[in-house]
């Protein structure tokens, strides 16, 4: 699960920087790869430059 808070989020991308996240398709999803997208102002996400 992705943490919510910014401070979080960095941790999770040390613990997991070599895992790679994908949009899924059986989900409804593009198929892309997801990234985190970091946010100070609201909760983090996983986003796709394909969707």
């Amino acid at each position: 699960m992705l943490p919510l808070e910014a401070i979080e989020l960095d941790a999770f991308r040390r613990r997991r920087g070599d895992h790679t996240f994908w949009c899924g398709l059986l989900l409804g999803g593009c198929g892309g790869q997801l990234t985190t997208k970091l946010y100070t102002d609201r909760v983090c996400s996983l986003s796709s430059t394909a969707c």
